[in-house]
């Protein structure tokens, strides 16, 4: 087990809504996880919470900008379940919250969602996936 803070960073308090980002405590420096980013302390950091998990996968991503559903990109499971992220985070929301490598997600036929335009998918894509894009606005590529 690990002790994980919910941080955002000093410098980061002009920005609206203030973003919080999974860290570990090194001492002088927070580690941000997700993409591990060291940042010196600062007196204007906010520590929201701390979790202890034994994986990352066990944290609550959408408490972070890498975990918003409500985006328009992000993977797509086989069953047709959407998990979004903002448009370069793909790679932290596979390893982060689905513990995932991008390239296993690919070959096991994940379709990356890019914007409300574009997705790709290694593999032909399920009736779920195709319900779900279609559903979005998608044209489908068979």
């Amino acid at each position: 087990m690990q002790k994980f803070y919910l941080v955002s960073p000093g410098g980061s308090a002009s920005n609206k809504p203030r973003p919080f980002y999974w860290s570990l405590d090194i001492g002088e420096k927070w580690i941000g996880v997700a993409r591990n980013i060291y940042r010196e302390k600062h007196g204007d950091d906010i520590v929201k919470e701390a979790e202890e998990a034994a994986h990352l996968t066990d944290l609550d991503w959408t408490k972070t900008p890498f975990h918003n559903d409500d985006l328009t990109s992000g993977w797509l499971s086989r069953d047709g379940r959407f998990y979004g992220c903002p448009q370069v985070n793909h790679d932290v929301l596979a390893y982060c919250v689905l513990g995932q490598k991008v390239g296993d997600l690919e070959k096991l036929g994940w379709v990356r969602v890019y914007d409300s335009k574009r997705y790709t998918c290694e593999r032909r894509i399920s009736a779920e996936q195709s319900n779900w894009l279609s559903q979005n606005g998608y044209t489908i590529y068979d």
